[in-house]
């Protein structure tokens, strides 16, 4: 959690939804919702301007939906996390919503206190699925929803950025890492804290199972 606490913003076009969300999350000592957006295009502005801990997105919205919303939080590096709210439980949805970067998947049914520990696990940095929603899940799909969260966070990081984790890993310092690529150490420390707030990593040797677990460390 932030020094100010945990900040959220709820994204959800109808009014009366987003303030039933606020007054639930608004139980949960040291969060403020610090503000509501009615659509994808204007959550994304919010979320720049206020830079959230954790944004939740409705599925369905005008202009951009929750989850290409979702998708573009993910690839700009700001490690918000995301919580998708739906009314489908089905495996495909969640899948689909792992795949543009959710932290967690939540039903709009759900009872408040599990939309209080859904914030808080993700912003913890933990996922956190509706129970009905892994009921639903096979073996085989819950598989699947680990390797497309895995996936999900290598997709994040550009091309830059994948060879400072790789340099990372093999345990060079920022300045080894720079005179290597050709770039200057400020810049090669930008590169890594982006990385670690992709891949919600926050130490070398979390990097380097990383690299070692997906093979991108081969020469």
């Amino acid at each position: 959690m932030s020094e100010d606490g945990l900040r959220v913003i709820i994204a959800d076009d109808h009014a009366v939804v987003r303030q039933g969300i606020r007054a639930v999350l608004e139980e949960v000592e040291g969060l403020e919702v610090v503000a509501e957006a009615g659509d994808g295009e204007e959550a994304l502005a919010l979320a720049r301007e206020n830079a959230p801990d954790v944004v939740v997105l409705d599925v369905t919205m005008p202009g951009k939906t929750g989850l290409e919303v979702a998708k573009e939080l993910r690839d700009s590096g700001s490690g918000v996390r995301v919580l998708i709210l739906s009314m489908h439980d089905e495996p495909e949805y969640v899948l689909e919503a792992v795949r543009a970067g959710a932290d967690g998947y939540v039903l709009k049914d759900m009872a408040p206190a599990e939309l209080r520990a859904a914030v808080t696990a993700v912003h913890e940095g933990r996922e956190y699925f509706s129970g009905r929603v892994t009921h639903q899940l096979s073996v085989g799909l819950r598989q699947e929803l680990e390797e497309e969260q895995r996936k999900s966070r290598l997709d994040s990081l550009t091309p830059r950025e994948v060879e400072v984790l790789v340099l990372v890993a093999r345990g060079l310092t920022n300045r080894g890492i720079a005179e290597e690529l050709g770039i200057s150490p400020r810049t090669v420390e930008t590169h890594r804290e982006r990385v670690m707030a992709k891949l919600r990593i926050r130490s070398v040797a979390g990097l380097t199972r990383f690299v070692v677990e997906h093979g991108l460390d081969q020469d």
